[in-house]
């Protein structure tokens, strides 16, 4: 028996099987079959109801298949069908696909295969649902297109970060939880003569013989002042510098940025200065003292550890200044915004309280100093008591003289009256001159709201006038 007899006789077997049957095996072999004439008119279509892609298809019959089709497969199936036609049943076509659209316009893909059944005029189409792969298809072009969208937006945020470590002036090392440099500015390739520091420890780059791990170092001094820092000498390079870290967590773990600056002294000291004023500041009979940015006392010289009655400068170092005035934070407030406002400010009275609780009259002169990355303020305390205390004896002389001088001219209730207000405008005037026109100070100062304030500034005309 040949190979085509036994295909004529298998054929011959399924045409006699039970016609439900043979559309079962249909069914099972494709998710959709269609039995099309040559101009495309749907005789027959066979397709699982539970498909929820494909949907329910009982509409397409006597339809001609093109009324489902986009308007792009529509030209495919044209020529798929004149392909076919001029074979004249001898072969087959290839897989090709359509695209469908079904009653909510939804389109769905179905891959087909063509076959000629032997009857005049008549084309079976086996259907393959292609829907599941369209959809991993478009989840993976989203995935693709969220991946660009993110590399993209990680290239913006790897060039600022670029600009700014190269811009910032300071020689810059990243380093990771293993204490390796992992990035640098140019700025530090330049200072440390290597165009390329990446991988390399710190051991590499500093001298740190009898020293413990530089990176704990720097840990303890970030946490006892952030603005110390720590002196390392160069390997190779006859040169010093300070070394100041910011600690930080990413998803790789602990990291370090490492500034480095030419040794000049700690921003938080005075060392910079004393070679031109070290006499004036260390003799000087007037108080000289430094705070950071917070208010801390960095720097202090004798006369001021003499003024709070310090006996060394260990108990003041790191102190708030706020601790020794009689209005605290008042009167540093005052102080140092004045001094950022105008540069400095001189003549500020307020009552300087020693560490033993003892209490003096001081005049104050401050100024803000830039220094680098650093902000600190520098103070000058002179002990007034004398002086205040003469300029007290003359304004009551003259007081006492003016009231003398009204005995006689009215009834003595309205001249205690009268010299009241004389007393609370002098008094109104004293405060604004302090505080240098502050009105939050000035009534802190006088224990009174400001609210109390600005109806006794506005009795006596003062309001205007000091604005």
């Amino acid at each position: 028996m040949t190979k085509r007899d036994g295909k004529v006789r298998a054929a011959d077997q399924i045409v006699r099987l039970n016609p439900d049957i043979f559309g079962d095996v249909i069914l099972r072999a494709s998710d959709l079959s269609i039995l099309i004439d040559e101009a495309g008119l749907i005789l027959e279509v066979i397709f699982d109801s539970e498909n929820t892609n494909i949907g329910s298809l009982e509409h397409w019959r006597t339809k001609n298949l093109r009324d489902f089709l986009t308007s792009e497969s529509i030209d495919k199936f044209n020529f798929q069908m004149n392909e076919l036609l001029s074979i004249k049943n001898e072969a087959k076509l290839k897989p090709f696909q359509l695209n469908h659209i079904n009653t909510n316009d939804n389109e769905f893909p179905i891959q087909y295969t063509a076959h000629p059944t032997g009857v005049k005029n008549q084309i079976l189409l086996f259907g393959k649902d292609l829907t599941q792969m369209a959809k991993a298809q478009q989840e993976l072009m989203r995935t693709q297109l969220k991946f660009e969208k993110e590399y993209d937006r990680y290239r913006s945020f790897d060039t600022k970060y670029r600009v700014v470590l190269e811009e910032c002036g300071i020689p810059f090392l990243l380093l990771n939880s293993e204490n390796r440099i992992i990035d640098h500015n140019k700025k530090a390739a330049n200072f440390f003569n290597i165009t390329d520091m990446r991988g390399n420890s710190l051991g590499e780059i500093f001298d740190v013989t009898g020293k413990n791990n530089i990176i704990e170092e720097l840990r303890k001094l970030k946490n006892e002042s952030p603005n110390r820092h720590l002196n390392l000498r160069i390997r190779n390079l006859n040169k010093t510098v300070e070394v100041s870290g910011t600690f930080f967590r990413s998803s790789a773990g602990l990291q370090v940025l490492l500034r480095i600056g030419e040794e000049t002294g700690a921003p938080q000291s005075i060392e910079n200065v004393k070679p031109y004023l070290s006499t004036l500041y260390e003799k000087s009979s007037d108080s000289f003292v430094f705070t950071d940015d917070m208010g801390r006392i960095v720097e202090a010289n004798e006369s001021f550890l003499n003024l709070c009655e310090a006996p060394s400068e260990d108990k003041i170092i790191g102190t708030m200044l706020s601790k020794f005035f009689k209005n605290s934070e008042t009167d540093v407030r005052v102080l140092t915004d004045s001094a950022k406002q105008f540069g400095k400010i001189r003549n500020y009275s307020t009552e300087f309280i020693t560490l033993f609780g003892s209490k003096v009259l001081v005049t104050i002169s401050s100024t803000w100093i830039l220094h680098k990355n650093y902000n600190y303020f520098g103070f000058i305390l002179r002990d007034s008591s004398s002086i205040i205390s003469e300029k007290e004896n003359e304004n009551d002389k003259h007081n006492w003289d003016s009231t003398t001088k009204l005995v006689g001219t009215a009834p003595l209730k309205k001249l205690v009256a009268q010299t009241g207000d004389i007393a609370e405008r002098i008094c109104l005037e004293t405060a604004l001159n302090l505080t240098n026109n502050n009105k939050v100070a000035a009534s802190e100062m006088l224990s009174l709201s400001r609210q109390s304030l600005y109806v006794k500034l506005r009795k006596y005309n003062l309001v205007d006038s000091k604005e």
